[in-house]
């Protein structure tokens, strides 16, 4: 009886022993991996024009936002991983805090849901012990491509307001003019 005890004691010790010793390289491993590895993203962030810019100059939860992407332009993966949840929580502030009243509009919306989507399948990753640097660098350009479709759309939506004013001078120019014509038009006529 006395045996058999000392027996499962010692076979429980080289058990826990084993079970350690597995477990420790991979969190040195995925230690060395995640902070040797930079990231950097295939395109830079699209950015605003300069009428944009001051259009959004009043939505500071913007600016908070923006401030912290230009980080992950180039970062290292184990950065970007322990900084995903504060990107997705700043996301989700700025979806729900559209301050700027030519921006409360659906293309913006959409634009605003995508990003913080994005922020969150990085924020998920973060808690995958055996994620890739690949995946990691995909993630990180999805949430930057999205962010640069939210500025062109911004910079878009001045530009088209910038057309239609024109457009809409020229047409009461026009318009003038061919009234202008019409009424010498008439006074030739009448003359006759």
């Amino acid at each position: 009886m006395f045996k058999n005890f000392i027996v499962l004691i010692l076979l429980a010790s080289v058990l826990i022993s084993c079970k350690k010793e597995k477990s420790t390289p991979k969190k040195e491993e995925i230690t060395q991996i995640g902070s040797s590895s930079i990231i950097k993203s295939d395109q830079p962030i699209a950015q605003l024009n300069t009428k944009a810019d001051s259009l959004v100059s009043s939505w500071p939860e913007y600016k908070k936002f923006h401030d912290l992407i230009i980080d992950y332009q180039e970062i290292s993966m184990s950065e970007a991983l322990l900084n995903s949840v504060e990107l997705s929580e700043l996301a989700l502030q700025l979806r729900d805090s559209v301050r700027v009243e030519k921006l409360n509009i659906p293309e913006v919306k959409i634009r605003l849901n995508v990003l913080y989507s994005e922020t969150l399948r990085l924020a998920d990753m973060s808690t995958i012990p055996t994620i890739t640097e690949e995946l990691v660098a995909e993630e990180n350009n999805n949430i930057i491509n999205a962010f640069s479709a939210l500025n062109l759309k911004i910079n878009n939506m001045n530009l088209r307001e910038e057309i239609n004013q024109e457009l809409s001078e020229f047409i009461d120019e026009v318009a003038e003019e061919n009234k202008n014509d019409s009424l010498d038009t008439e006074v030739e006529n009448k003359e006759n």
